[in-house]
């Protein structure tokens, strides 16, 4: 069910995470090692974050399977950035395979006012984005149900049908007025409020703090797999990739397999934890009860 990375830190270029680790994003598109169905092929996205330029995130998506998409082979050496989410996709049964349902999904209603004519809150809103693997096994049931529960600025940020931009409209609300300028704490309050009957691991960021989960429930399912990275720097080394001062937090990557094989450089997220990071990088670890 999809594979995912998130990054914060020193600016990187895009090229040197999504394609030169030896089990890179790109990689898990066509062989992904922790899952039992190893392709991801039903598009894929990346969106990533400039301070200098603007506040809300850029975002790339397409149905080309990442492994054969060219277009962003292309642009990916040209991007450095402190923060990006890139996502590969395996479609739920029952959803569209459609672009509109590639993550990641931008918060905020997706027009094209100017950032000085929004209100902090929307405002806010569109400086997110989401994305997740796993799902809700009874979506179709109670996808109605769940939109009635989303006041109208929630739901009119939803474009597409997937469970995932349904999850993320509740987050945002959620949220509420903390979505103007919100800490970690309050991300990690949405996400444990919506997490419900999902046996899923979500990622939420503002670009500048990221709140994960790996979870479960009910508990007798498999959660997927998620490990943090953390380091001085992540950088290219010849044919292999290198880690500068093992023992920092300046750079933190949260994937859902490890990039390359170096157990220093990587935890483990137990089940049913959450996992913060904040503007200074600093990493922490909560459990969260699947039984709440």
């Amino acid at each position: 069910m999809c594979r995912f990375v998130a990054y914060q830190g020193p600016p990187v270029r895009l090229h040197e995470m999504l394609y030169e680790p030896e089990h890179s994003l790109i990689h898990q598109s066509y062989h992904a090692h922790e899952r039992e169905e190893p392709l991801n092929g039903d598009g894929w996205g990346v969106g990533w974050y400039d301070p200098r330029l603007e506040d809300w995130p850029a975002t790339y998506r397409t149905l080309q399977p990442a492994w054969s998409d060219e277009n962003m082979r292309h642009v990916s050496p040209l991007v450095e950035t402190p923060t990006f989410f890139a996502h590969v996709r395996a479609a739920s049964p029952g959803l569209p395979v459609h672009r509109l349902n590639c993550h990641p999904f931008r918060g905020g209603r997706h027009e094209h006012e100017e950032a000085e004519d929004l209100a902090a809150v929307e405002a806010g809103r569109r400086r997110m984005m989401f994305m997740h693997n796993g799902g809700i096994e009874t979506f179709q049931a109670i996808k109605r149900d769940l939109q009635e529960q989303l006041a109208d600025d929630a739901y009119f940020t939803i474009d597409g049908s997937t469970d995932t931009e349904h999850l993320f409209a509740l987050v945002q609300q959620e949220l509420g007025g903390a979505a103007a300028d919100p800490t970690v704490a309050d991300m990690a309050r949405a996400l444990e409020g919506v997490q419900g009957e999902t046996s899923a691991n979500f990622c939420l960021t503002d670009g500048e703090r990221m709140v994960a989960t790996r979870y479960k429930r009910p508990t007798d399912k498999t959660p997927e797999s998620l490990h943090v990275g953390t380091a001085g720097a992540f950088y290219c080394e010849g044919a292999g990739y290198g880690v500068q001062d093992r023992g920092a937090e300046d750079a933190v990557l949260i994937t859902s397999e490890r990039l390359w094989n170096d157990d220093r450089a990587w935890r483990t997220v137990p089940e049913n934890h959450l996992v913060t990071v904040g503007p200074d990088h600093e990493v922490t670890f909560e459990p969260l009860d699947p039984a709440a």
